[in-house]
């Protein structure tokens, strides 16, 4: 029984096998046979094309050394330029020159000369009156030029009038002189075409089946009346056209090459395509062999399992195998539909976890497997372009604080249920998850016929109808479109950065990253400036802090600077706090900075609106202005430096003014009074100085047009020069480009 199953495997597909190989065989042949053909058409183009240059060699030699012979011997050119008639000694020179020519050229036949003047023909032999010539008709229209210029085509050729046979010749004429356009004579050169077809004959008799030379028109060069036995472009016939005579050159391939082609590919081939159509069958009987042995195990253990299940039963009967597989494959099935209601439980899974791929950039499937995917998903598989859009609700800590978790949950699936009927309603598809707890994202897929600004109602109408019916609000980032899947990551990296404008405009807004994007490179060197003039007036306790506050925080609104730069600048000030605090006492240097570190960043940088770090920002620095001026108080020279301080407000047009003029004024040593000036207001004497000093100058230099030099000597500096450098180092620019940049 075992063996009924390996012959049905093995006789299955041996008659396939055959088949192919049937098949291969014929393409193969097919293909060699044309491949062969190819290879012997191109070898006989190659030399056909060969003997055609070199039957044009010959022919252009000989007309160019007859050109030659015309132009330079003298006995020649003495004929032509004499009007008598020619004298036997000088018809004879001429006639060895014209025999010259014919004997240095082996297939070339008669050459003769014609004098107008005198109506005389010479040849290599004699010498007659042009009505007495044979061939006086080709004479008469070669000097006329009705012969043409190039080589003739065969034509019948006789010196002696009254001669029964004519030979065939192909000539060509020229008209003497040959530089001038006035002829007074021609030269005629004939080719033996007898001569010429026994050597392209001996050429034949290695290398070709047949060379027939052919006229411009296909007329065979032979005897009038003849045909050709072939068709000049047959398969097996090369024809290359003389650029220079205008013949074409017929070639056939040997019948040897022709007829062999079949013998060659059964001679060479047939054995070793029988001795590998053999193996590959015991290959093929060795294989099915091999790969039985599973099959015939499980029917062993079928029969086993059948018998057994027989004796248990306690009959024996029959079995079928068919039916023992059939129910093997029943539990299959069922067993693959308990794992499809757990893949269908999964799927939630898988849309979330591809659904944050896409968002972070992390997409890893091409279009074919994500087509198949998102199938699976109950997603669109293609898409015109997309679009990102975030929903944030407002006020985080306060909705956590004011509502317990289950109406956390509620009201989530209230705003992910209107997000979803509102994008019906404008007959967008639209793929949504919570990625935060506070922020619910979504993928809008836009199709060809909507555009970027039909967004807009959809974000507007979920943020008015929370507004309306809930009792908190959301703000919603929308990004930019994205024609690819790959391009989801940088529309929802470009709705974050549109986000960042709610600490600036407040909560319950749309923020749109094409309106925004123009403010995301904002340059903050204004703000951090003002910062330093800031942390430099808290630190010295001046009362001037709080209008240096508010103008910092004015200025990052009319900015319109991002969130993340406004955090920027809040890190660079505690960063500048931490180390003006330095020169304090350690106790309450430590104190402060402490606070600023653990509670103060920590709460502002978790604020979300401006304004409320403003508000925060204002109390925290108020508090430390006033530790400052507690400890000024109670420092014994706490009233000194401020006598200093307004001396130098007084007097800082002074050119003397430097620390040993105030040591000497003040009667306190320099080191001292050093000291005690950096501990005060946290800067050096000098720095002090200049910063008072740039500070009118600037004025100045906005609010008048007096000359630099002038400027500089009100704020103390009779060198124009020490001026502009100290200006420079101070503010980046020279007073004249700072008048040209801030000035109205």
């Amino acid at each position: 029984m075992q063996k009924k199953w390996f012959y049905r495997l093995l006789f299955s597909y041996v008659p396939f096998f055959f088949f192919i190989v049937l098949v291969l065989m014929m393409v193969f042949y097919y293909k060699w046979n044309v491949e062969t053909r190819e290879r012997i058409q191109n070898t006989n183009d190659v030399f056909a094309s060969h003997v055609m240059n070199v039957m044009d060699s010959s022919f252009q030699t000989i007309e160019n050394f007859v050109i030659q012979q015309m132009l330079t011997d003298e006995a020649i050119k003495g004929y032509f330029s004499s009007i008598e008639s020619v004298s036997p000694y000088s018809a004879y020179e001429v006639s060895q020159r014209l025999n010259n020519i014919k004997t240095l050229f082996p297939f070339a036949g008669d050459v003769y000369l014609y004098k107008k003047s005198s109506n005389e023909v010479i040849t290599d032999n004699s010498i007659f009156k042009l009505d007495q010539f044979a061939d006086a008709s080709f004479v008469e229209a070669a000097f006329k030029g009705e012969a043409g210029v190039q080589w003739t085509a065969p034509r019948s050729y006789n010196q002696f009038k009254g001669e029964m046979r004519s030979d065939q010749v192909l000539s060509l004429a020229k008209r003497v002189p040959i530089t001038s356009s006035v002829p007074n004579g021609v030269v005629v050169i004939n080719i033996n075409l007898g001569s010429l077809t026994s050597m392209l004959q001996s050429i034949k008799a290695s290398a070709a089946d047949s060379i027939e030379l052919l006229s411009a028109q296909d007329k065979p060069f032979k005897e009038p009346g003849a045909d050709l036995d072939f068709k000049p472009n047959a398969w097996a016939i090369s024809t290359i056209t003389s650029s220079y005579t205008g013949w074409k050159l017929a070639v056939k391939v040997p019948k040897l090459e022709q007829g062999s082609l079949l013998a060659v590919f059964f001679g060479a081939w047939t054995l070793p395509m029988f001795g590998a159509i053999l193996i590959s069958l015991m290959f093929l009987m060795f294989i099915t062999h091999r790969n039985y042995k599973p099959i015939e195990e499980i029917m062993i253990r079928i029969d086993r399992y059948a018998l057994k299940r027989s004796l248990s039963m306690g009959k024996k009967s029959e079995h079928d195998e068919f039916q023992f597989i059939t129910s093997a494959l029943d539990n299959l099935v069922e067993k693959s539909n308990q794992y499809e209601l757990r893949h269908q439980e999964d799927l939630s899974i898988r849309k979330k976890y591809w659904f944050y791929e896409l968002l972070e950039g992390n997409f890893s499937l091409n279009q074919a497997e994500w087509e198949t995917e998102a199938a699976q998903l109950e997603l669109p598989e293609s898409f015109h372009s997309t679009l990102v859009m975030i929903i944030e609700i407002d006020n985080y800590q306060e909705f956590q604080a004011k509502y317990s978790s289950r109406d956390q949950s509620l009201f989530k699936f209230v705003i992910h249920g209107v997000l979803q009927e509102i994008a019906q309603s404008q007959e967008l598809t639209v793929w949504f998850e919570w990625k935060e707890a506070d922020q619910l994202c979504a993928i809008l897929y836009v199709q060809a016929e909507q555009d970027y600004p039909s967004i807009e109602p959809l974000a507007q109408l979920i943020k008015n109808w929370v507004s309306t019916n809930l009792k908190f609000t959301i703000s919603i980032y929308v990004g930019t479109r994205g024609n690819e899947a790959e391009e989801i990551s940088h529309s929802y990296q470009d709705a974050l950065k549109a986000g960042q404008f709610r600490t600036l405009r407040g909560y319950n807004n749309v923020y749109y990253a094409t309106e925004t994007q123009s403010h995301l490179q904002s340059d903050i060197y204004r703000q951090l400036q003002s910062v330093r003039s800031l942390v430099k007036a808290v630190r010295a306790a001046e009362a001037e802090w709080q209008r240096i506050l508010e103008e910092l925080f004015v200025d990052m609104r009319t900015e319109q600077l991002p969130r993340e730069k406004v955090l920027d600048i809040i890190h660079y000030l505690f960063f500048a706090l931490e180390k003006e605090m330095e020169d304090l006492p350690p106790e309450l240097a430590r104190h402060w900075v402490d606070r600023l570190n653990v509670e103060a960043r920590t709460a502002l940088v978790a604020t979300d609106l401006i304004g409320d770090i403003q508000v925060g920002l204002q109390d925290l620095l108020n508090a430390l202005v006033a530790s400052i001026q507690e400890w000024q108080l109670a420092n014994e020279h706490h009233n000194r430096i401020d006598e200093i301080k307004l001396y130098l407000l007084q007097n800082y047009s002074n050119p003397d003014l430097s620390l040993n003029y105030l040591s000497e004024k003040f009667d306190l040593p320099s080191r001292v009074l050093s000291k005690l000036f950096k501990a005060e207001t946290g800067e050096r004497f000098v720095e002090y100085l200049i910063d008072i000093r740039m500070t009118e100058a600037k004025r100045l230099l906005l609010q008048t047009t007096e000359p630099v030099q002038s400027i500089g000597e009100q704020v103390g500096y009779l060198q124009v020069i020490s001026f502009i450098r100290t200006f420079k180092k101070a503010e980046g620019s020279t007073p004249g480009e700072y008048r040209k940049q801030h000035g109205t």
